[in-house]
C-alpha cells in the first residue's frame, strides 16, 4: 500500500521560536511533524531580550529531548554556533525619568546577569534566531511549508484535517496553533478576551546610530555601575509607560549595527496621537523627557515604524480535544520584564512531553493536556499582575525603587527553582511533574505569593488616594521583614544601584544564613539535597556550557569535516580530538570555584576539602575510562560512571585468571566525602561492603574498604 504522505502525527501552525522548537523536539523523538508558515524566513519579529529563566528552560529542553541546538541561544558562549548578528546582555538596567526634568542618575538600577556558570545572556536578532530554529526542525525530519496559509481546520474524534490556501489537505492526530495574535483556532472557537489589568500600546522599529546612554549623560564610573548601559537591555521608565533600547552592536564580535527601540504607553494616560505618524508621535513624546530625547537625536530608523493599539489579550481556554494554542496564540501582556519567551518555551516544553506520551497511549483529549492550559493561563495571569503593578509604580520613583526588588526576587526564585529541579531530576517525566508547579515568578513558593499580594494591595491603595510616602514605606517594610530574601537584594532595597558582578560569595555557603536558607524555604527549593550536590551540579554545568569547551567541540566538528587541519601543540599534532576535549574540560571545570574563594570564609573549616573532592569527582566523571580501581592486590578498569540525581554509580571490570565486576554506588556527604557501597561479582556469588573515598583534583581518589579496613583507590591510567 502506498503511504499517505499527507498524514502526520502533529501539525503545527506558525514557525516562530515556539513552533519551530516544538517541531524540532517532536521530529528528533521520531514523530512525523508538519510545520506551516504563512510568510517566509527570514522575517522581522520582536521579543529580543533573553532572561535567565528562558535560557534555563532552553538548556533543559536541549538535555531532556536530546536537541543540543536548543541551548544555542541561552548564552553568549554560543556565538561561534549562531553567528554574531546577536547582541550580548550583561544586565537589565532601568532609568526612572520625571517629565520635564533632567535625568537623575541616582534613579538607575542595574540588575547584573551572572557570567558563571553559563555565560551572559543574549539580545536575539529574531530574524536569524527563528530561521535557524526552523532549519533545526528540518534537519531532524520535520516537513516545513513556507508561504502556506491554513484556511480551515476540522477536528473530530478521529483526528484533524487542515486545508491550505492552495486547497491542499493534510491530516494529523493533533494540531498546535503557534500562529500568534491572528490565531486561527482562537478565532474559530471564539476564545479571545481582553479582561486584563495591564493596558499598553506600542510604537517600535530598528534603528542605527543609537549611542550608548553614557555618551549623552554621564560616564559609567560616575554612575558607579559595573557595566556600560549599552551592554545590556536599557529600560527608560516614566509615569504611564517605558521605552526599550536593545542593541545588537554592543560587543567586540558583533557584525550587526542595529538597535531595537520601542515605546510602550498606557493609552489611558497617553492616548494615541492619530493625527501624527508613528515616527512623529515617538519623537514628540520623548521630548517630554530630556534625558531620553538626548539618546535619539542622531538615531535613524532602518525600517517602517509600527504602531499598535492595546496589545493585551488572553483566551478562555488553551486546549481542546486534539488541539492546543501555544505562545502568543494563547496570550500576550507586555515585554517589560521579557517574560513572553519564557512563557512560550515553558509551555512548549511541557506540551512536547504530553504529545510524546499521547503518541504512545492515543489519548489526545483536552483533559490529558490540561496541565499545559493551567501553566499557560497561570503564567499569563502572573505576568499581567506583575506588569500592571509595575506601571503603577512608575508614577513615582519612591514606589518603583522598592517594587523593583519584588521583581528581582520573583525572577531569582523562579530561576533557583528551575535550576534546582533540573539538578535533582533523573528523568524527563519527573522534571515535568515539577515544572507544573511554577507560575512564572517566585518559583511556586507560597510565601512569595503572599508577599506579592500584599504589595499589589498597597499599590491599589496608592491609586485610590493613599500617601505615596506611606505606601512606599509599607512596601519596604514588607520586603525588609522577608527573612529568605538574599542580602544582595536587601542592599538594593537600602539604596544600592546594582547587583554584584559575581554571585559567588563565601556567605552563600553558610549553613543557616547562606544560599540554602532554612525551614520551608529550604525544603521548597532544595528538598533534602546538600551543598556538595549543588556544587557538583554547578561544576558540571560550567564544564559542559563553558566557552572553552564549546569552542573545542566546535573545532573538533570542523576538523572531522576536513575544514580545519589538526592543530599543533608544541611539536605534537593533536589527532585524537575527543580525548583533547575531555582533558580540556577537566582543566576548565577544575577552575570553577577555587580554594582561595572558598577558604576566605572563617565559618567553612572543611570547605577546601569539599571543593577539592567535588572538582576531582567532576574531573573523574568527565572521562572515567581513563581510570582504574585498585583494591588490595586486585585492579580493574573503570568502564562507566553515571550520575542520577545525587547518586553516583561507578562500574569496574577486571580480567585475568580471576575476572570480576565491581559496582560502586554512593553520594557525597556534607564533608565532600564519597560514601557508598560496593557489589562484587565473584565466581562463588556476590560480595557486598561499604566504601569511603576522598577525590583529589585530578580525578584520582584514595579511601578505605570499611568492612575489612583495606585500602582502595581510583588511579589515573
Amino acid at each position: 500500500m502506498k503511504p499517505n504522505n499527507n498524514q502526520f502525527d502533529v501539525a503545527i501552525i506558525g514557525s516562530g521560536i515556539a513552533g519551530s522548537t516544538l517541531a524540532s523536539i517532536l521530529a528528533r523523538q521520531g514523530q512525523k511533524v508538519i510545520l506551516f508558515e504563512a510568510s517566509s524566513h527570514p522575517k522581522f519579529a520582536i521579543g529580543e531580550s533573553m532572561i535567565l529563566e528562558t535560557s534555563e528552560i532552553m538548556r533543559s529542553m536541549a538535555e531532556f529531548y536530546d536537541v543540543p541546538e536548543l541551548a544555542y541561544f541561552s548564552s553568549e558562549n554560543y556565538f561561534e554556533h549562531i553567528g554574531t548578528s546577536h547582541g550580548v546582555k550583561r544586565h537589565f538596567s532601568y532609568a526612572h525619568h520625571t517629565e520635564d526634568q533632567p535625568f537623575n542618575r541616582d534613579h538607575t538600577l542595574q540588575a547584573v546577569i551572572p557570567k558563571q556558570p553559563h555565560g551572559h545572556e543574549l539580545h536575539l536578532y529574531r530574524q536569524d534566531t527563528d530561521y535557524f530554529l526552523m532549519t533545526v526542525a528540518i534537519r531532524y525530519g520535520a516537513k516545513v511549508l513556507q508561504k502556506t496559509n491554513i484556511q480551515s481546520v476540522h477536528i473530530d474524534a478521529d483526528g484533524v484535517q487542515l486545508t491550505t490556501d492552495r486547497e491542499q489537505e493534510f491530516q494529523a492526530e493533533y494540531v498546535v496553533d503557534a500562529g500568534g495574535f491572528r490565531s486561527l483556532l482562537a478565532e474559530k472557537f471564539d476564545l479571545r478576551h481582553h479582561d486584563l489589568p495591564t493596558h499598553s500600546r506600542a510604537i517600535f522599529t530598528h534603528m542605527v546610530e543609537v549611542p550608548c546612554y553614557h555618551e549623552v549623560s554621564a560616564t559609567k564610573e560616575s554612575y558607579q555601575l559595573p557595566f556600560q548601559l549599552s551592554e545590556g537591555t536599557l529600560h527608560h521608565v516614566f509615569e504611564g509607560g517605558w521605552l526599550w533600547v536593545i542593541p545588537f552592536n554592543n560587543h567586540a564580535k558583533s557584525t550587526n549595527p542595529l538597535c531595537s527601540v520601542g515605546l510602550m504607553l498606557d493609552p489611558r494616560v497617553h492616548p494615541q496621537q492619530s493625527e501624527l505618524s508613528p515616527e512623529a508621535e515617538f519623537y514628540q513624546f520623548i521630548e517630554r523627557f530630556p534625558g531620553i530625547a538626548a539618546q535619539f537625536t542622531q538615531a535613524k530608523a532602518v525600517r517602517d515604524w509600527t504602531r499598535t493599539g492595546r496589545i493585551q489579550y488572553s483566551v478562555k481556554q488553551v486546549v481542546g480535544d486534539r488541539n492546543c494554542l501555544l505562545g502568543q496564540a494563547a496570550g500576550f501582556i507586555d515585554p517589560l520584564f521579557s517574560k513572553g519567551l519564557y512563557t512560550s518555551l515553558s509551555c512548549t516544553s511541557l506540551l512536547a512531553d504530553r504529545l510524546l506520551a499521547a503518541h504512545k497511549t492515543g489519548d489526545y483529549s483536552a483533559s490529558f493536556f490540561k496541565p499545559v492550559e493551567e501553566m499557560t493561563l497561570g503564567f499569563i495571569q502572573a505576568n499581567d499582575h506583575l506588569v500592571a503593578n509595575a506601571y503603577r509604580s512608575f508614577a513615582d520613583y519612591r514606589l518603583w525603587q522598592p517594587f523593583s526588588v519584588l521583581w528581582l526576587l520573583g525572577a531569582y526564585l523562579e530561576l533557583v527553582k528551575l535550576t534546582s529541579d533540573r539538578a535533582q531530576t533523573i528523568d524527563r517525566s519527573n522534571y515535568y511533574r515539577r515544572l507544573q508547579n511554577l507560575r512564572m515568578v517566585g518559583g511556586g513558593f507560597p510565601e512569595f505569593e503572599r508577599l506579592s499580594q500584599q504589595i499589589y494591595t498597597l499599590l491599589d491603595d496608592c491609586v485610590t488616594g493613599a500617601s505615596v510616602t506611606q505606601v512606599s514605606q509599607q512596601i519596604k517594610a514588607h520586603l525588609d521583614q522577608t527573612s529568605w530574601m538574599p542580602q544582595t537584594f536587601r542592599a538594593i532595597l537600602n539604596g544600592k544601584n546594582h547587583l554584584p558582578t559575581s554571585k559567588l560569595h563565601p556567605r552563600l555557603l553558610r549553613r543557616k544564613q547562606g544560599f540554602f536558607g532554612t525551614g520551608d524555604y529550604r525544603t521548597h527549593f532544595f528538598a533534602d539535597k546538600t551543598l556538595p550536590f549543588f556544587i557538583q551540579f554547578y561544576l558540571r554545568d560550567r564544564a559542559k556550557y563553558g566557552s572553552s569547551v564549546l569552542q573545542l567541540k566546535r573545532t573538533a566538528k570542523l576538523w572531522r569535516r576536513g575544514l580545519l587541519p589538526s592543530p599543533q601543540v608544541g611539536t605534537a599534532i593533536v589527532s585524537d580530538w575527543p580525548s583533547a576535549i575531555a582533558i580540556s574540560a577537566m582543566v576548565i571545570s577544575g577552575l570553577v570555584i577555587g580554594p582561595r574563594m572558598l577558604n576566605s570564609s572563617p565559618n567553612l573549616a572543611s570547605t577546601a576539602s569539599v571543593d577539592k573532592t567535588v572538582m576531582g569527582l567532576v574531573n573523574f566523571l568527565d572521562n572515567p575510562t581513563e581510570f582504574k580501581l585498585a583494591c588490595g592486590n586486585h585492579a580493574g578498569q573503570v568502564v562507566d560512571a553515571q550520575v542520577q540525581g545525587d547518586r553516583i554509580t561507578i562500574k569496574v571490570v577486571s580480567g585475568g585468571i580471576d575476572p570480576r565486576r565491581v559496582t560502586l554506588t554512593g553520594s557525597l556527604n556534607e564533608q565532600g566525602v564519597f560514601n557508598g557501597t560496593y557489589q562484587t561479582e565473584l565466581p562463588t556469588g556476590l560480595a557486598f561492603g561499604k566504601v569511603r573515598l576522598n577525590f583529589d583534583q585530578d580525578g584520582s581518589a584514595q579511601g578505605v574498604n570499611e568492612d575489612w579496613g583495606g585500602a582502595i583507590a581510583i588511579l589515573k591510567i
